[in-house]
């Protein structure tokens, strides 16, 4: 790059003097005529004020403007070169490829000077001042030429680095759409911000002080000082009687406990209110006659997650379409479809990649992630063996490959637990063998784990876990002892 600034600024300064030798003084102004003079001598400051004088009187001086336009560019005021410019350029087209390669020069000096301010600060981090040059010089870089991609992405990478993360998005923007959307790295970047965005708003929505539990039993008063007043109360209505002509009045039917709807409609909810105590809670079409819900006050930052999640999710298949085998990549969208409430989405997309290419080990891999976070045990495992038998020491498969057993047996276990509740002791005899065999389907995996990860504290310790699940009581200790000497050597 240097070797490449060095040409262009000898280039652009050789063109001004051939300018001046070539023209010299004929058939100009007096005023043309005195700024090249200063010219000559570098008076930038005189040279201007001659030209503005001699565009005054004549404002159809294509070269009096192109002029003007380079004692700007030499004294950094690139806002009235870029104009002094493009004023010569609506009169002639006579002095383009100069201008061009003018425009090209301090190009170059500005894109220079903000990689070297940022190396700079990459050096010394307590000079914040430098990024900020850094910053100013890529911003001048993208005024010159403002279709220089590599300026907005360089411009970009510095407001990231002094984490100013809001104001990186736009030139990012610009960068990926100057590459006709083939930049992957400004690609990648944006979708991680656009990701991240998404992530604060989700972080703000499951804020414990936005959420309110109601549950069956509740009081109506302990209703109305979580929620506030319902937007409507439904009250049955009253059936009147009939009483036939020539009859004793019919005995008063048994008084009724009465019962209340009352709508949230904020909320998706309607709570069947008996006895001044909540009988049953229907909450967003789901109903329920014991247990609880727990509502979010203010759904806004649900929505705004939502709306960045899809953005992300539109620029990481743009990256897979470019690296179909970028594990990051596959990661980010396999995580946004699902925090995006598109999992369903998400299982097709990575279905069809794994049919498309079967022998991709990150396709079956985050496959399977996704089957496995929809507790689609059986399918997840499918998933995983594909990718470890492409690879046997690919470690993630091989620890999501044991996860799936294990999550499975724990599921079977649950069942076993509540099967015992309900005095069904076969069945629960029966959930609770399954739950161990997929237990103990689990160990070879993990057992593979310790020894491609020795020192993994996790491992060990999950592992103790499982042998204990199984009754294998000196293994299970003999895991629990390893963890605890790798957790002492920290």
């Amino acid at each position: 790059m240097t070797k490449a600034r060095s040409v262009l600024i000898l280039t652009a300064f050789a063109i001004i003097l051939i300018y001046l030798s070539v023209t010299g003084f004929q058939c100009a102004s007096a005023e043309v005529t005195g700024a090249k003079v200063y010219m000559q001598r570098q008076d930038w400051v005189n040279a201007e004020k001659q030209l503005l004088k001699e565009v005054e009187n004549n404002p159809k001086n294509a070269e009096a403007w192109f002029l003007l336009g380079y004692v700007r560019g030499e004294q950094k005021n690139y806002t009235g070169m870029l104009e002094a410019f493009n004023k010569s350029l609506e009169i002639s087209n006579q002095y383009e490829r100069d201008i061009n390669n003018f425009k090209l020069k301090y190009w170059v000096d500005n894109f220079n000077a903000g990689v070297t301010y940022f190396s700079r600060y990459q050096n010394n981090r307590d000079s914040i001042h430098y990024i900020d040059k850094a910053i100013e010089s890529f911003k001048t870089a993208t005024l010159i030429i403002p279709d220089s991609a590599a300026a907005y992405k360089n411009l970009a990478y510095s407001y990231l680095v002094k984490e100013d993360i809001n104001s990186a998005v736009e030139p990012l923007k610009k960068a990926v759409e100057l590459s006709h959307e083939k930049d992957v790295d400004a690609m990648k970047m944006l979708g991680k911000i656009y990701y991240d965005y998404a992530s604060r708003h989700t972080v703000k929505f499951e804020d414990p002080s936005n959420k309110r539990d109601i549950r069956v039993g509740m009081t109506a008063d302990d209703v109305k000082k979580t929620l506030g007043e319902p937007d409507v109360i439904k009250k049955p209505q009253p059936q009147p009687t009939v009483q036939q002509k020539g009859k004793r009045p019919p005995k008063p039917a048994p008084v009724q406990p009465e019962v209340e709807s009352w709508i949230y409609s904020k909320y998706g909810l309607t709570l069947e209110i008996e006895n001044n105590l909540v009988k049953t809670i229907e909450f967003k079409g789901e109903k329920y006659q014991e247990g609880g819900v727990t509502v979010a006050l203010d759904s806004t930052e649900f929505y705004a997650a939502r709306e960045w999640y899809d953005k992300a999710i539109d620029i990481f298949n743009k990256v897979r379409n470019i690296q179909p085998s970028d594990e990051e990549t596959l990661a980010f969208l396999s995580n946004a479809y699902i925090n995006a409430g598109r999992s369903e989405e998400a299982l097709e997309a990575f279905r069809a990649s794994v049919e498309a290419q079967p022998g991709n080990k990150y396709f079956h891999y985050n496959y399977g992630v996704l089957l496995l976070k929809a507790e689609q045990f059986e399918d997840a495992i499918r998933e995983f063996k594909a990718a470890v038998d492409i690879d046997p020491n690919y470690k993630e498969a091989l620890y999501n490959l044991a996860a799936s057993y294990v999550n499975w047996g724990v599921k079977l276990k649950q069942q076993a637990e509540d099967l015992a509740l309900k005095q069904n002791l076969e069945e629960q005899a029966k959930y609770e063998a399954l739950s161990k065999d997929k237990f103990r389907q689990a160990l070879p995996y993990l057992e593979r784990l310790t020894e491609i990860e020795p020192n993994d504290i996790f491992i060990w310790e999950l592992l103790g876990k499982i042998y204990a699940n199984l009754g294998e009581v000196d293994k299970a200790e003999a895991a629990f002892k390893k963890a605890d000497e790798l957790r002492n050597k920290k």
